[in-house]
C-alpha cells in the first residue's frame, strides 16, 4: 500500500510565545505519541504469516513478544504520576488540549480508568519490560515440563543465534499472569487489551495535539502530498504459530 502524508511547518513566532512549561508539554504528548505508534508498527512490520515453522517464524514471536512488552512498558509509563497525569501536566492536558474537543475529556477520564484496571501493565513492566526478572520471579516457570523439546538455532554468526527456549520461557510468566490457567488466553486477552487501550489513548492524543495546534497558532502551511509504499497495518491478532504445547497452547 501507499502511505499519503503532508509537512507541516510549525510557527516560530508561535513557539517561541509558548512558555517553557507549555512547550514541555507540547514536546511530552508528541514524543508519546510517536513512541506508541511506533512500537505498534514494529509490531506488525516483525509478525511473519503463519504457515511456515523454523527459524524465521520462532525469531518473529520472541520479536512481537519482545516489542509487546516494552509497549505494555511504555504505556504504563505514559500514564504514570510522573509524565502525562502529573498535575501540572495534566491541568494543561485538560485546559489547552482535550478541552479544547467535545467530549475529549471524558473519552480521556475513560482511558485514566483503563489504565487503573490494567494492573499487569506495571507487572510486565517489571518483569521482563524494563527489568529482568529475577531468580524468584523466574525459576517457577522453570519446572520440568518445560525441558522437553527445547532448542535453540546456531550459526557461524551471532546475529544468526537464537536461543528459542529462554524467549519462551521468558514469555510464559507475563501470560501466566494474566490468565494463570490458560497462558495463551492470557496472551490473547493482553493483545486484545492493550490494542483497544493503545487506540484509545493515541486517538485522544492526536485529537489533542490537533486542537492545540489549531487554537496557538503553532500550525502553518501544509505542503503538496508526499506519497510512499509502506506495509499495511492490521490489529493484532494471536496467531496459532504462538501455540507451543509445553505452554499450553493448541498449535
Amino acid at each position: 500500500m501507499q502511505a499519503e502524508v503532508r509537512r507541516l511547518e510549525l510557527s516560530e513566532t508561535a513557539l517561541r510565545a509558548l512558555d517553557p512549561h507549555q512547550r514541555y508539554v507540547f514536546a511530552l504528548v508528541g514524543h508519546v505519541f510517536n513512541e506508541l505508534l511506533l512500537l505498534q508498527k514494529w509490531v506488525h512490520v516483525s509478525r511473519r504469516s503463519p504457515g511456515n515453522p523454523g527459524p524465521q517464524e520462532d525469531a518473529a514471536v520472541s520479536v512481537t513478544m519482545f516489542l509487546i512488552r516494552l509497549l505494555a512498558a511504555k504505556v504504563y509509563e505514559a500514564l504514570h504520576e510522573d509524565a502525562l497525569t502529573k498535575k501540572s501536566i495534566a491541568d494543561v492536558l485538560r485546559t489547552d488540549y482535550f478541552g479544547k474537543v467535545d467530549g475529549l475529556s471524558d473519552k480521556w477520564d475513560a482511558v485514566l480508568v483503563q489504565h487503573e484496571r490494567l494492573e499487569w501493565l506495571g507487572w510486565i513492566r517489571n518483569k521482563g519490560g524494563f527489568h529482568y526478572m529475577n531468580a524468584g520471579q523466574w525459576i517457577p516457570y522453570l519446572g520440568d515440563t518445560i525441558c522437553s523439546d527445547a532448542y535453540i538455532y546456531t550459526g557461524r554468526r551471532y546475529g544468526d543465534t537464537y536461543f528459542h527456549w529462554a524467549d519462551m520461557t521468558a514469555a510464559l510468566p507475563a501470560m501466566s499472569h494474566v490468565n494463570a490457567d490458560d497462558p495463551f488466553k492470557g496472551l490473547e486477552q493482553m493483545l486484545q487489551e492493550l490494542g483497544q487501550f493503545v487506540g484509545d489513548i493515541t486517538d485522544c492524543l492526536a485529537r489533542g495535539l490537533q486542537a492545540f495546534l489549531s487554537e496557538s497558532g503553532i500550525g502553518g502551511s501544509l505542503s503538496d502530498p508526499i506519497r510512499f509504499d509502506a506495509p499495511p497495518l492490521e490489529p493484532p491478532a494471536l496467531h496459532y504459530f504462538f501455540a507451543d504445547e509445553r505452554l499450553g497452547g493448541n498449535g
